[in-house]
């Protein structure tokens, strides 16, 4: 899932998801605004529109059954029961969040991020096309598409709906479900409720080991050849709803809003007795950062004090039930180290 510049790598790490919170109480006051969430369906071939987080609203003839969607985001709408026809990204097919995706049924119509085939969605019949968006500070496209200027034109053959991926994991999650609801896809069905109840199961127990380890401190990082970038906790989805679990995570302090970005010679800034390390594909691998001195001295890497972050996962409740579990699992023995 390599980005194609050092930019897009940038820009992908500052559009982590910010605002995120934890049980129902903080849902009723974080849910996307009514006008984003509406969405029309009837049934018996009339006339379908949908609303996205954009407040763009896409308007078709009948309600679409071929859809192609970002990785994530295909990622997120197969779980939910609905397999889109098209995939684009960065090598979808080495995605390990796409490990289990019945590519006999789709096509890649994009393994280099920002290069989409339009020629491909065209022949594939594709109705519509689903993305993560993230909101200002910079007036960026939606994911998988190079530019605005691309993401128009292709938007001229066909529709693009964006969901949001700054709202917090819970809301993220229930949105994807009114997505695929509006697309005729069953949202209580036994596998989505047993995934639902074990999101519940597995915050509870983070709740539970969290509250133990209280006096712990912990940082979540990011990382590349010559910077460390130290994640402010409210600007990181799932950062912040594990913080509301109880997870004593501290934030960076940076005017960036989504990083404090640290040469290695500035690593030790933040006292940690924990890390949480990005492991996305595209960044330092942690094996490498533990050879660079700086960043071995930490009293936690000393330790052995790193898990593993799963930034950016799908919005979907076993992903995240499982997350939280082996978040649980890795910091439940960690101790006091500075």
């Amino acid at each position: 899932m390599n980005e194609s510049s050092h930019e897009q790598v940038l820009t992908r790490r500052r559009v982590l998801a910010a605002g995120v919170a934890a049980g129902a109480t903080l849902l009723v006051g974080c849910r996307p605004n009514r006008k984003t969430t509406a969405a029309s369906n009837q049934a018996g071939g009339s006339a379908w529109s949908f609303v996205d987080d954009r407040n763009h609203t896409v308007k078709l003839s009948e309600r679409p059954t071929r859809v192609a969607a970002y990785q994530t985001a295909a990622a997120a709408l197969y779980h939910w029961g609905l397999t889109p026809v098209g995939v684009f990204g960065s090598d979808p097919p080495g995605d390990p969040w796409l490990a289990d995706y019945p590519w006999t049924g789709s096509d890649l119509v994009g393994s280099v991020y920002g290069e989409i085939d339009t020629g491909k969605l065209v022949a594939l019949k594709t109705q519509l096309i689903v993305s993560r968006w993230f909101p200002p500070p910079r007036n960026s496209p939606l994911f998988g598409f190079r530019d605005l200027a691309q993401q128009q034109s292709v938007g001229t053959k066909v529709p693009i709906v964006g969901l949001s991926g700054r709202t917090i994991i819970p809301a993220q999650i229930a949105r994807y479900g009114e997505f695929v609801r509006a697309l005729g896809v069953s949202t209580v069905s036994d596998r989505v409720l047993r995934a639902r109840e074990a999101f519940d199961r597995a915050a509870e127990r983070l709740s539970r080991v969290a509250r133990r380890q209280s006096s712990l401190r912990i940082i979540a990082v990011s990382c590349d050849q010559n910077t460390m970038y130290v994640a402010k906790v409210a600007s990181s989805c799932d950062m912040l709803f594990y913080s509301h679990l109880g997870v004593p995570l501290v934030s960076a302090q940076a005017q960036d809003p989504y990083w404090d970005a640290l040469g290695w010679d500035d690593a030790g800034k933040y006292p940690a007795d924990g890390i949480l390390y990005d492991t996305r594909p595209f960044t330092l691998p942690l094996a490498h950062a533990k050879k660079i001195p700086s960043f071995a001295a930490l009293p936690a890497v000393r330790a052995n004090q790193i898990g593993a972050w799963q930034a950016e996962a799908p919005p979907w409740y076993q992903i995240y039930a499982d997350s939280m579990n082996n978040l649980a699992a890795t910091i439940a023995n960690w101790r006091r180290v500075m």
